[in-house]
């Protein structure tokens, strides 16, 4: 059955509240689903980030670097991943990755250097010399790099830091002050289902105790609403469990279902998303303000001048992000792009090898922002705290009609503040429909974009087709078909 469409953007966010719909958690604008090929020597990354150079009266810059090395893929990935625990690979990509480095030096040279964030993955598999040798050529190209960077950052399982607490020591000796640790639930059974088998809930207590024991300055762990046999009482037992482990940052997702992750293939999830789970966002929320949490985006606590993610919030605020590696995003106000596709493989890994070596590494796939774009971007992620006279030079009067209605459709449904003559804040509410706000910002090509992609996954996806049914609502919210 289909319902009268509603035109303004008071009724649709409105609407859309009313539904409780839960669009996929918007933490990168354009997303990944929308990079495409680009022509073959068409973008020199030297000239990308000279561009981006330009745009901005302050330069800094995000570095993340990308591991893509696991040793089990969970049921809800759908990042770029691969299964290895071959110490040779590790060996041969640490290496490329260094020489990607050296290579990007006058980009990163060119800039202050705020964060440097190494994800994956679990790039916890890598060994002490393999950090050792990629903080070394930091070093060399970056010398007071210690001195800028605010954060050091690492991803990390629970398994990884028990299977090794002392390599674990050394990485904080070496400059780590952050590891985010995947719990995603700490009941035994929603573990499993979440395809953590070899992370059980001891496991999970055990790697809690070692960071606290070796005094990690910011231990981030996180937690996904909306597991298959997850109730809101299990909900609640994880939460009240990891408020009494006192982590310093904790992040709660709402599970997202892709048709390239394995979740898509067992029959027991949908596309459509469950709308009682935001009761489970209340409840999360009130236990860690109770606790001392502070709210620092829409799905993070914070532990005051402890916790946070700094990498984050400047990539939100506007702040480039250079990536390196198979499989990374960089970001910038030029171009956002990868120098590989979007599918990993372990071809595609020795592909990078090859290639980072060589010297021959440009920008492949991605998806270039015109001003209106770069306007989006922003809008996007960052209604948190955002002044719109920041946008005013990349063209905010080109959509400001758009924009504003938008924002009065926000402030009337009770999700913004408005702060002195053109700041903008969310309210608590704001805060937890701040997903919804987002995607209204897209843009209609970002949509179509989104959607194709997603569509496509999902047709050359046999065991997804049989068990999700028509992908109502695949990807997000306000296209033309959204109707049902």
């Amino acid at each position: 059955m289909k319902s009268s469409i509603v035109n303004s953007p008071h009724d649709q966010l409105a609407e859309y509240i009313r539904q409780g719909v839960i669009p996929p958690y918007q933490y990168s604008y354009p997303p990944r689903s929308t990079y495409r090929p680009l022509d073959e020597g068409a973008w020199d990354v030297h000239d990308v980030w000279a561009k981006d150079l330009a745009n901005y009266q302050v330069p800094e810059l995000n570095l993340y670097l990308h591991v893509p090395f696991c040793r089990y893929k969970c049921g809800f990935c759908n990042l770029y991943t691969v299964i290895s625990t071959d110490e040779d690979l590790y060996d041969a990509y640490t290496d490329a990755l260094c020489t990607q480095l050296r290579d990007h030096a006058e980009i990163i040279q060119a800039r202050r250097l705020r964060t440097v964030y190494i994800g994956g993955g679990t790039p916890a598999l890598l060994s002490t010399r393999h950090f050792e040798q990629i903080f070394t050529t930091l070093g060399e190209i970056y010398p007071n790099w210690r001195s800028t960077v605010e954060e050091v950052a690492l991803e990390a399982t629970p398994d990884s830091i028990v299977a090794d607490s002392d390599g674990f020591g050394r990485l904080l000796d070496l400059g780590l002050t952050r590891a985010n640790i995947g719990i995603q639930s700490l009941v035994p059974q929603e573990i499993r289902e979440a395809g953590r088998g070899q992370a059980g809930e001891d496991v999970i207590r055990r790697a809690v105790e070692i960071v606290h024991d070796r005094g990690l300055p910011d231990l981030s762990t996180d937690l996904i609403m909306g597991f298959a046999g997850q109730t809101p009482e299990t909900w609640q037992h994880s939460v009240d469990e990891l408020a009494k482990l006192a982590p310093t940052t904790i992040s709660t997702y709402f599970l997202t279902v892709r048709p390239d992750a394995w979740f898509s293939k067992t029959g027991a999830y949908q596309y459509m998303w469950k709308p009682e789970l935001y009761e489970r966002y209340d409840y999360a929320r009130e236990v860690f303000t109770a606790h001392g949490y502070v709210q620092e985006g829409s799905v993070r606590y914070k532990k005051p001048g402890r916790g946070g993610y700094v990498q984050k919030v400047l990539t939100f605020h506007g702040v480039p992000l250079l990536g390196l590696g198979v499989g990374a995003r960089s970001y910038t106000s030029v171009l956002d792009y990868m120098t590989g596709s979007v599918k990993p493989s372990l071809t595609e890994v020795a592909e990078y090898i090859e290639n980072a070596r060589a010297h021959r590494l440009q920008p492949t796939t991605g998806f270039a922002l015109s001003p209106q774009e770069i306007v989006r971007k922003r809008l996007v992620l960052d209604t948190f705290d955002i002044d719109l006279s920041e946008l005013d030079r990349f063209g905010l009067d080109t959509i400001a009609p758009e924009v504003a209605e938008i924002l009065d459709a926000a402030q009337a449904n009770g999700l913004i503040h408005r702060v002195g003559p053109r700041r903008v804040q969310l309210t608590p509410k704001g805060f937890k429909y701040r997903d919804i706000l987002s995607w209204m910002f897209y843009s209609d090509d970002v949509k179509d974009l989104d959607r194709e992609y997603y569509e496509g996954l999902h047709e050359a996806n046999a065991r997804a087709r049989k068990n999700m049914g028509t992908p109502v609502r695949i990807t997000g919210i306000g296209t033309a078909r959204e109707t049902a």
